[in-house]
């Protein structure tokens, strides 16, 4: 019974033999089908990740504030989570209500007091063993049009996997707005601590 990928290798793999290529055995083969999955690999996921707000890839963190006063508009910024990097903002809040913004360079620029708690949500690079298998086999569609293209130069089958992952974009975004009642609950601070610290991470997406 076919198993859904865990590993970025496997991944690509899968994704290879869809269109007809010998699977590669590390990003590192000296082969051409090998140097184009190894460049393009992670701008794939990445743009898949930024396509949707995924439960799955979903993080909230409250942020750090940083003792330099911005130069002008703005009160005060804070550092941007860095593990996980963070691939996209969804909303930065403060008691729960989403704020005005400004992000530069690794920064958020926001007018907020000291004591506030400010809190980020966004999306950031789960590692692979945690996506869904519909997201798995988006990206795995995704990856096989790219590969077709440049690697087999057959334009057809490309356009081909284009269209499934476009279709495939729809089931995963169906699939995942069903976890949406479960994990959207909005949980004060004091539930939060009640339900301890590894099921708040879990929740929390860290």
């Amino acid at each position: 019974m076919p198993t859904t990928p865990s590993t970025d290798i496997e991944v690509a793999q899968k994704a290879m033999v869809l269109i007809g290529l010998e699977p590669l055995t590390s990003f590192t083969d000296n082969t051409d089908e090998a140097l184009v999955a190894n460049t393009i690999f992670e701008d794939v996921v990445e743009d898949c990740l930024g396509q949707h707000s995924w439960n799955f890839a979903t993080g909230q963190k409250e942020l750090s504030r940083l003792t330099n006063v911005p130069v002008d508009r703005w009160d005060a910024a804070y550092a941007l989570p860095t593990s996980p990097d963070v691939i996209q903002v969804l909303t930065v809040t403060i008691d729960d209500a989403p704020q005005p913004y400004d992000i530069y360079e690794r920064y958020v620029y926001i007018n907020a007091d000291a004591s506030a708690d400010v809190v980020l949500n966004y999306v950031f690079r789960p590692e692979t063993q945690y996506w869904p298998p519909t997201f798995t086999m988006w990206v795995i569609f995704r990856l096989a049009s790219v590969l077709a293209l440049s690697v087999t130069r057959k334009a057809d089958v490309a356009q081909s996997y284009t269209q499934l992952a476009e279709q495939q974009f729809r089931r995963a975004k169906a699939r995942d707005s069903q976890q949406v009642t479960t994990q959207g609950l909005r949980l004060s601070r004091y539930h939060r601590a009640r339900l301890g610290n590894g099921i708040y991470q879990n929740i929390e997406g860290t």
